[in-house]
């Protein structure tokens, strides 16, 4: 028997599905494009310059260096054997740059700020004086003082 002969043929004698009778007409299924190899890598080297870059915006100094420095090890470490590295790769190498660039340029600009505080801004150093008294019990002359003498020692040891 027949089964596009039989009388309760909803398609009239067509099939839509062509002459097999157990096609469901699925749609083709679609190749799922791979990613590449380092991808989740790469994302996270991209995403560790991004905080790294993030955090000097709080003024946090130690942050960058850790974020920025793992950024650029994985970054590298994405490539693997390709020739290339991955666009996510690249950005994330120059963000953990821009953050690591940025954190020495702010530690520096500290450390300069600090030494030479009273030639900047003389009004300032009675305020500073009291505080540095307040928390640590020397004025500020005197902290910078002792500073100094541990740096001339240890320049006389070598």
């Amino acid at each position: 028997m027949d089964w596009q002969n039989q009388n309760n043929n909803p398609y009239n004698n067509g099939n839509p599905y062509g002459n097999n009778p157990y096609n469901n007409s699925a749609p083709p299924l679609r190749p799922i494009p791979l990613k590449p190899k380092g991808d989740g890598m790469a994302a996270a080297a991209l995403v560790l310059g991004i905080v790294s870059i993030a955090c000097l915006f709080f003024m946090q100094i130690y942050i960058p260096f850790i974020t920025g420095s793992i950024g650029i090890v994985l970054a590298v470490l994405s490539k693997g054997n390709a020739r290339k590295m991955l666009s996510k790769a690249k950005a994330g190498v120059i963000c953990c740059i821009i953050g690591l660039a940025a954190d020495i340029l702010l530690c520096i600009g500290s450390v300069y700020l600090v030494i030479n505080l009273p030639a900047l801004m003389p009004d300032m150093v009675d305020e500073v004086s009291e505080m540095c008294e307040e928390q640590y019990g020397f004025t500020y002359e005197e902290l910078m003082d002792e500073l100094n003498d541990i740096w001339s020692t240890e320049g006389m040891e070598e």
